[in-house]
């Protein structure tokens, strides 16, 4: 049974299942990060403890939007890609105050790219296609059906696509149901395209106070876990770096925390301060390759250099923070 999204799109109905209170997570999230009027009383409630519990949440979430941003960039600049695929725990808009980085990736690429926003949770009670792209609503351990969608359907397969994943898995249990997902994606995918995600850790602790971060980590997890109603899975970096090792690294040193991942980021801010590990992988057949038959998979290192044009898009510079 389908019913339609605000643009009149197909959208899937998803089982009862996930119509949990997981959105109060992304709403209080989001209400950290100063996106108005879409969060309850209790959502900020819960923003205040998971501030209180992890005073630096706010840096960490800022971190991991400017990964996906720059990402968006990069794989358009310099990659040539124009079709785009977000995976993210609720919709995407645009953010009115926020410095350029912050803002969704959709805003990274020109209007005319083909993007499709992915929105994992439903009953999210936000309003408004995401940056006015076509979307829809499916689990990520849905695969299969996901890709028979007309959303995805509609997409150039004879062209590179770039999919970028926004820390959705915590929010799949299972490690063996997060990976067939994404060997799914993977295999669907064409010749050219990359992938980024950013996956919140169980790592990245300091070396000094070790114990009380770890507390006040695993604390704010338990937030989340109670709130939504489902388990909230950090993983270590073992973990993540497996979810895209089918494909060639485009950092030989990744998973990197993702505050490090460019290096004109925010090398300042301690590891923990990331609270994710960011990965970029790169179609076994993507161009770089093809180019140059002495390619070594993991070069170029596209985290230790930016060749993104100045002007971004329409005009606003990127990496302003």
């Amino acid at each position: 049974m389908t019913t339609t999204d605000t643009r009149g799109f197909p959208t899937p109905l998803v089982d009862s299942g996930d119509r949990v209170n997981a959105a109060a997570a992304v709403r209080a999230m989001r209400w950290l990060m100063g996106e108005p009027g879409q969060a309850l009383p209790g959502d900020r409630a819960l923003a205040i403890r998971l501030r209180s519990a992890l005073p630096w949440l706010v840096r960490s979430l800022e971190v991991q939007r400017q990964f996906l941003f720059r990402s968006a960039e990069l794989f358009r600049w310099r990659l040539d890609i124009d079709q785009f695929v977000t995976f993210s725990a609720g919709p995407y808009r645009r953010w009115p105050g926020l410095a350029a980085d912050l803002q969704p990736p959709c805003t990274a690429v020109p209007d005319a790219a083909a993007f499709v926003h992915v929105n994992v949770l439903t009953a999210t009670g936000e309003s408004g296609p995401p940056c006015g792209h076509r979307h829809t609503d499916a689990r990520f351990t849905k695969m299969l059906p996901l890709l028979r969608h007309p959303a995805l359907t509609d997409l150039d397969r004879y062209r590179p696509i770039g999919v970028l994943v926004d820390d959705i898995g915590p929010l799949t249990d299972s490690t063996a149901d997060l990976q067939f997902g994404l060997d799914t994606l993977r295999e669907w995918l064409p010749p050219g395209s990359a992938i980024a995600l950013v996956h919140s850790t169980t790592g990245l602790l300091p070396t000094a106070g070790r114990a009380a971060v770890r507390a006040r980590r695993d604390f704010a997890a338990r937030l989340v876990t109670q709130a939504t109603g489902r388990p909230y899975r950090l993983r270590p970096r073992t973990e993540i770096a497996q979810l895209l090792s089918a494909w060639p690294p485009a950092d030989p040193d990744q998973p990197v925390a993702a505050g490090k991942f460019f290096s004109d980021g925010h090398l300042q801010l301690p590891d923990h301060h990331s609270g994710a590990y960011a990965v970029m992988a790169l179609h076994p057949l993507h161009p770089d390759q093809a180019k140059d038959p002495n390619y070594t998979p993991g070069e170029p290192t596209y985290g230790a250099e930016r060749s993104v044009p100045e002007q971004g898009t329409g005009g606003v510079q990127a990496g302003a923070s």
